[in-house]
């Protein structure tokens, strides 16, 4: 049976013009959804599961004052066993991500880092090499704003949300104000890391992508991998040879592909449910083009943009107290966890409400793209094979496609590096757990900015400094088998292959709340200091860099250390006689 095909054939008269790069809060609409009938019995359900929280919180709250003036005791003991100045770090990925994990490393005194970038600029996601036509970021300029340099001064605009090309621009205002760029190698493939257990330093196999020439760079003391979604690939299914028309994944899709679309009147056929797929349809929806079908397998969960990233009025940060509970009653159900979502407001999705939690993923769509996303044609099915004319559905309905879209998710590409651990090949275990989420056990020369997830945007990247730095500098080295069996006791199941953030039949809320429960049992974040950052976020609409807090508060030497570490910079051993 042949699905329903747009609902326009023919194309605008004219093509659009680009969207509005910056919408400001107070533009972003208003919310034209009306409340359910069992809304009453929500709030009611709501406000019982936040007492009940917060009165357990306040029971517990003297351990938790003797946890965190003993926390404070210990990080005020902390010293430096090894100078970080000395420290030699490569980052892979010059987008926001990298970016900001170079400039927390230069303010921590670590200077020698490279950034290694295949493509010709800098952005990563956000780049012109990557982007695909209307990629819009999910939350405000809030919560994805650079530490050190906000987007706006004005709150407006600071509470709203831009396109890709804009927050291109930003990034380029970002690494010109803190001198980034001397530190960023472009052109730059890294094809493989050969580690040295000895020493435990690795080194880099680099082809320059302008001239296929292959170079060998200097030993690191530690590889951060810092891609999140720079590697798309188009699901490889039966029937490919004999289908006529031509499938792009998103990271292809770009602007001339879509005036491609457009002007031909091309039919189109976007595949998934994410916040990629809403992207791509909002575009052929805001240019009045309605000849495409969106196929997704399950409808999406996604914010409510006004619920979750208010304006912080009194109502609302009362109202950020019970989702703050919310979100953390998903460590004891998921599906409590989504109940409560529902009841709060916080969620929306096409047809009717469901509580299955792996698909959502974070998506947040403000009142303006939901209105638009409304009778958008779609069809609820599984893809398995291709026919001539288009793509099949599991239960044997056709849709017809001259293009199929697929935006059915991108990888970190870390699956792409040849490893060797001595000499030998080595091999990345997708399930392998990282310890501290952040450094790979048995290949201790390996981190993941991607897996260190601790908060929205960019400055999530600078807990992976900070760890890097405590984990080289400050605690005692520990072996490979201390850091397995620690990764191994963590309750969150994020590993270096699959991130909770993106990973198919996990929860990644209640993944989140693992993962911190893990950080903090760790003694890398402080409680205090996530109870901090998450009122910050929820209740307070702003965002500050989450504070691990496990770095020295003074220098690295004492006076006749840095004497000796000045001999040292002079070509002098440390420890040998004046």
């Amino acid at each position: 049976m042949a699905a329903k095909r747009g609902r326009s054939p023919t194309p605008p008269e004219r093509f659009p013009q680009p969207p509005q790069l910056i919408t400001p809060y107070s533009q972003l609409g208003m919310p034209s959804e009306r409340r359910p009938w069992w809304a009453p019995a929500g709030w009611l359900l709501v406000a019982v599961s936040t007492l009940v929280f917060y009165a357990v919180f306040l029971v517990l709250s003297p351990l938790i004052l003797i946890c965190v003036v003993a926390r404070r005791m210990w990080a005020r003991r902390l010293r430096y066993r090894r100078d970080p100045r000395n420290l030699r770090i490569a980052i892979v990925g010059g987008g926001w991500s990298g970016l900001q994990c170079l400039q927390r490393f230069k303010a921590l005194g670590v200077h020698d880092v490279d950034v290694f970038e295949r493509y010709d600029e800098i952005g990563g996601t956000w780049s012109r090499n990557l982007r695909y036509h209307g990629l819009q970021i999910h939350g405000s300029m809030t919560v994805t704003s650079f530490d050190g340099l906000p987007y706006s001064d004005d709150p407006d605009v600071q509470g709203g949300k831009v396109m890709a090309e804009e927050v291109e621009r930003y990034i380029h205002r970002y690494a010109d104000a803190f001198d980034l760029l001397p530190h960023v190698r472009l052109h730059s493939n890294v094809d493989s890391v050969r580690y040295r257990s000895a020493d435990r330093t690795g080194t880099l196999t680099i082809t320059d992508t302008r001239t296929g020439a292959v170079r060998t760079s200097r030993p690191y003391h530690l590889v951060i991998w810092a891609s999140m979604s720079a590697y798309g690939e188009v699901p490889r299914l039966p029937g490919a040879e004999e289908y006529r028309g031509r499938q792009l994944h998103t990271t292809q899709f770009s602007p001339e592909e879509f005036e491609d679309i457009v002007r031909h009147n091309r039919r189109v056929v976007v595949v998934g449910g994410g916040k990629a797929a809403c992207d791509v349809v909002l575009g052929f929806r805001r240019a009045g083009y309605e000849n495409f079908e969106w196929v997704m397998r399950k409808p999406y969960l996604f914010y409510k943009f006004e619920a979750l990233l208010h304006d912080a009025s009194p109502m609302d940060r009362i109202r950020g107290l019970s989702y703050l509970a919310t979100v953390l009653w998903l460590g004891v159900s998921r599906r409590l966890g989504a109940v409560l979502h529902w009841s709060s407001g916080h969620l929306w999705t096409f047809g009717a409400p469901h509580t299955d939690f792996t698909h959502f993923h974070g998506g947040v769509l403000c009142a303006t793209q939901r209105r638009d996303l409304d009778g958008a044609p779609h069809t609820v099915g599984d893809p398995v094979r291709f026919d001539a004319d288009g793509i099949v559905l599991a239960d044997g309905r056709s849709v017809p496609g001259d293009v199929v879209v697929w935006a059915t998710g991108n990888r970190s590409g870390i699956d792409t590096l040849r490893l060797e651990k001595d000499g030998e090949p080595f091999t990345l275990s997708p399930r392998a757990k990282l310890y501290n989420h952040f450094i790979v056990p048995d290949l201790p020369v390996l981190a993941s900015s991607t897996a260190l997830w601790t908060t929205w945007g960019p400055m999530r990247a600078t807990n992976s400094a900070d760890l890097a730095v405590y984990h080289l500098c400050v605690r005692e080295e520990r072996s490979e088998q201390e850091m397995q069996r620690a990764a191994r006791r963590q309750l969150s199941d994020n590993s270096i292959l699959h991130s909770f953030i993106w990973a198919k039949g996990d929860c990644w809320l209640q993944q989140w709340v693992y993962f911190h429960i893990d950080l903090m049992l760790q003694g890398v974040t402080p409680v205090d200091a996530f109870l901090k950052h998450a009122i910050e976020i929820f209740v307070l609409a702003k965002e500050t860099p989450l504070a691990f807090d496990i770095l020295p508060r003074t220098g690295p030497f004492t006076r006749s250390d840095r004497s000796a570490h000045g001999r040292h910079a002079a070509g002098v051993p440390l420890g040998a006689p004046e």
